[in-house]
């Protein structure tokens, strides 16, 4: 158990009704329904065997105080998010969706999100799966944020999960950004597809003055040698 009182480990059967409840009472707790879907009971159990990673964190009563859900899709699934990153053939195969990562609400402010990410994808990369992807809803902050501190960059807007809007990001394929030069509102959903259609990649965000709304900022590639 680390200093801070919680134990990550690879999450076993016993907390499959745990992470169910959990992430739904995050769900019902967004002031958005647009910001997360959860998944249910069984979603988590074909991750467990053999889709993916679940790390679990366990508080010091042995609650569950975290999660963080990796999923590996088939290069060939519709829903592999390579594809609409612009990803091809063999590429597919090295996708890993970093699913979802959730922390009960008392254990939050300690950096445990981050934390249970980052050992995850420690974990899975031995897998060979070491292109990231993840959605995320462009009015989500604190998302945004983890996700960029990972190392992704927004890369495709696409309607998900029922017609929700989403940001794809994409890490780990080497791309190399320059500083952000052009900035979008956070739900100025046109303005972020022009900037995506123009080749800029969406890195990093800035809070408005009136602490009301984010811009999300746009960088354009750097040239590689050959």
């Amino acid at each position: 158990m680390n200093r801070d009182g919680f134990l990550l480990a690879p999450a076993r059967e016993k907390h499959l009704g745990e992470l169910a409840r959990l992430a739904r009472s995050v769900e019902q707790a967004l002031s958005s329904r647009d910001m997360f879907v959860a998944d249910d009971a069984d979603f988590f159990a074909s991750v467990m065997r053999g889709q993916g990673s679940i790390l679990a964190a366990e508080d010091r009563s042995g609650r569950l105080a975290g999660a963080s859900v990796i999923r590996f899709p088939a290069a060939d699934a519709a829903d592999n998010l390579g594809r609409e990153s612009g990803l091809e053939g063999k590429d597919l195969a090295r996708v890993r969706h970093l699913e979802a990562v959730f922390v009960r609400e008392d254990c939050r402010g300690r950096g445990l999100a981050a934390r249970l990410v980052r050992r995850n994808m420690e974990l899975t990369a031995p897998s060979g799966r070491d292109l990231s992807l993840a959605t995320v809803w462009p009015g989500n902050l604190a998302s945004l944020r983890l996700h960029f501190s990972l190392g992704l960059s927004i890369r495709a807007f696409a309607f998900k999960y029922g017609g929700r809007p989403r940001f794809v990001l994409l890490g780990g394929d080497g791309l190399r950004l320059g500083e952000p030069g052009m900035f979008s509102p956070s739900l100025d959903l046109d303005r972020h597809r022009a900037l995506l259609a123009r080749g800029l990649a969406g890195c990093a965000v800035r809070t408005q003055e009136d602490g009301r709304d984010f811009v999300v900022g746009y960088a354009a590639p750097l040239a590689t040698c050959a």
